[in-house]
């Protein structure tokens, strides 16, 4: 046995007997005896260097060209994966991913012949020693957006003769519309938009006038977003919410009917003229040039598809948006289209890079799901992207400039290609299901893999606005996936994870490892994913957690989230029996750690994140969820019974 540190005294810890070592094979709870991994007696042995590494909150930045050349909902930076991969295998082995994502795996596997000194500095910090070189990377994803991200990230491109063709591709489509940009500075001086807000009309409850949101709602000095407003015609007090948004119907050129959208009207300029940045109210000229916009005609390549709505609907920010060109303003809609169409000119190498740099700068910066916000301090709106996993529409929409755009991305995914190309190791990229993998058994010495969380975020639904792009869409069918719009139910979900982890244990060889991350506040999502990779016969050797620096819009606005994600290693072994340790005992061991750890082990979801792990640790169910967790951690210890 591993001997127990001593108790400090002034901490209550019910009774329970912890160790505050960094990693620990063994912990004596009351005269209950623990074992770490369940029954290993089957199972490869853990060396001292991995047990460091999952002794060790791991971080994830979301910084650098890697992470920033293209926004994709939970991503993990490609530095911390290649940590993993440097420290669980050896040159030459191969890396398996089951959720590929966008290809951050593939990407790690080709960092790990030419690591930064980022993963350099990360691995020293963490006390363990990667062996540098090349692997070769299978990795499996079912959505048809991931996979062109991978396949294209990890097969790049000359950077240099990548960024010529960037500015040649972006002077073509200048000479054909740059005038739907064009605006005037204050003072009348020829300038360019850099972009414009838009803003919802509310419709007065008492008299019926249309004041625009912005109007209603904005507030100088110090700059806020009110709640109600004075009517200026009535001058009766008007709660927002209570307000109807105001609608318009128009013809649509690209479906032929005739559609009732939501009246949206331009409220604010910003440009550039020169070196000198401006902004301003609109002026008839720039409502002329929306007006010449709107009637001239869009190239027969634009693409006229419909939205298939699911989960994400929401009847009042989606009103009329049924099909792809509806969720941009004719403009940007417009120029993604002859961006996209003068793509097809530039030689093979090159097209799927450029197509990959426009569908960056795309869904998250190019839609009316753009936005600005307010943060305390400022004097002015913070302009911001879509919000990520979500198809959110502000009521203060902001148009950017799509080509001034697509350049200043193209710096990213310039200093990204460098980053890996030239790279001696091999990734293959299979745009299909992991349930069912064309690999070998025992053809993967490890696997590093982020799985679907439940319900948390429907991939095939935010991803076709890029999608449609493509030409390609995801497989609902496949996806694996809580959804009440597809009908499927978390056993549903759990059985498809099953087939998944069936196939992982198959592929993975003997004496293999496999790390898992996983993210949920659901104690029934926990308990279908614990079930999927225990008949699969895959048992948990350690647990740690993921940092991710900087949390996820649905991780900042949920009071159920987790702070960090669990973080699984995972081995073929015998499942345990019937495990007889008290709920309870696990969750007073947690908060008595948490009482005498550093501040972030204090903060209620990062304690849950430890007991989620503490209790796969021990082989039994997740017993509650977030919300239930939270709730007794404000609550004063107890005494285990």
């Amino acid at each position: 046995m591993t001997p127990v540190t001593p108790v400090r005294k002034d901490v209550d810890t019910g009774g329970i007997e912890l160790d505050y070592s960094e990693s620990v094979p063994h912990e004596e709870i009351g005269e209950k005896a623990i074992c770490y991994g369940n029954d290993m007696r089957n199972a490869p042995s853990v060396s001292h260097g991995i047990r460091t590494l999952y002794g060790k909150v791991l971080p994830s930045t979301r910084t650098g060209p890697l992470y920033n050349a293209f926004s994709y909902p939970t991503k993990i930076s490609p530095e911390a994966i290649a940590v993993f991969i440097g420290s669980h295998t050896k040159p030459g082995e191969v890396v398996l991913d089951a959720f590929g994502g966008s290809g951050t795996t593939g990407l790690a596997a080709l960092l790990c012949d030419q690591p930064t000194d980022v993963m350099k500095e990360m691995a020293a910090t963490l006390g363990v020693k990667p062996e540098w070189g090349p692997r070769q990377a299978h990795l499996f994803e079912i959505g048809a957006l991931g996979s062109f991200i991978a396949e294209t990230m990890c097969h790049p491109p000359d950077p240099e003769m990548f960024a010529d063709a960037v500015v040649q591709l972006v002077s073509q489509a200048t000479s054909r519309v740059g005038w739907i940009y064009q605006a005037k500075d204050a003072d009348g001086h020829d300038g360019l938009l850099r972009h414009a807000i838009w803003s919802d009309v509310l419709v007065c409850p008492g008299c019926g006038v249309e004041v625009t949101y912005w109007d209603a709602v904005v507030r100088r000095d110090p700059l806020s977003l009110a709640d109600a407003f004075t009517c200026p015609s009535c001058r009766n007090r008007c709660d927002v919410d209570a307000c109807e948004r105001a609608t318009e119907s128009v013809e649509d050129d690209m479906t032929g009917t005739r559609i009732e959208r939501k009246k949206r009207v331009l409220v604010r300029v910003f440009g550039r003229t020169g070196t000198a940045k401006w902004q301003r109210p609109p002026t008839d000229e720039d409502r002329a040039v929306v007006s010449r916009v709107e009637s001239a005609p869009l190239p027969a390549s634009a693409p006229n598809e419909r939205i298939v709505w699911g989960d994400l609907y929401r009847a009042g920010y989606h009103k009329g948006i049924t099909h792809l060109h509806h969720f941009y303003t004719r403009r940007n809609f417009l120029a993604v289209t002859i961006l996209w169409e003068l793509t097809a000119g530039f030689r093979d190498e090159f097209r799927n890079a450029l197509r990959l740099l426009i569908l960056s700068y795309n869904a998250t910066h190019s839609t009316l799901m753009t936005r600005v916000v307010v943060k305390q301090g400022q004097r002015d709106f913070i302009l911001t992207g879509a919000q990520s996993g979500v198809l959110y529409v502000s009521g203060l929409p902001v148009e950017k400039s799509v080509f001034d755009g697509v350049v200043r991305k193209a710096s990213a995914f310039k200093k990204a290609f460098a980053l890996v190309r030239g790279s001696s190791s091999k990734v293959v990229v299979h745009n299909s299901s992991s349930e069912k993998m064309n690999l070998p058994d025992g053809g993967a010495d490890y696997v590093f893999t982020d799985p679907p969380f439940g319900g948390y975020i429907p991939y095939a639904e935010v991803n076709q606005i890029n999608e449609l792009w493509l030409g390609s869409v995801t497989d609902r069918s496949r996806e694996i996936i809580v959804s009440d719009a597809q009908g499927k139910s978390v056993d549903d979900y759990g059985r498809m994870m099953g087939a998944a982890f069936g196939e992982i244990a198959r592929v993975l060889k003997l004496g293999g490892l496999a790390t898992v991350v996983f993210h949920s506040a659901s104690s029934d999502v926990w308990r279908v994913l614990v079930k999927a990779y225990s008949q699969a016969g895959l048992v948990v050797r350690a647990t740690s957690v993921l940092d991710k620096l900087q949390a996820s819009f649905k991780q900042v606005v949920s009071d159920v989230s987790v702070k960090g994600d669990p973080l699984l290693l995972l081995s073929k072994g015998r499942a345990p029996g019937e495990n007889t340790v008290d709920a309870e005992v696990v969750l007073q061991e947690v908060f008595a750690k948490a009482a005498v750890g550093q501040k972030a082990e204090r903060d209620p979801q990062r304690m849950y994140s430890r007991f989620i792990s503490r209790c796969l640790e021990l082989g039994m169910d997740v017993p509650m969820n977030a919300r239930e967790f939270y709730g007794r951690a404000a609550e004063p210890p107890r005494k285990p019974r």
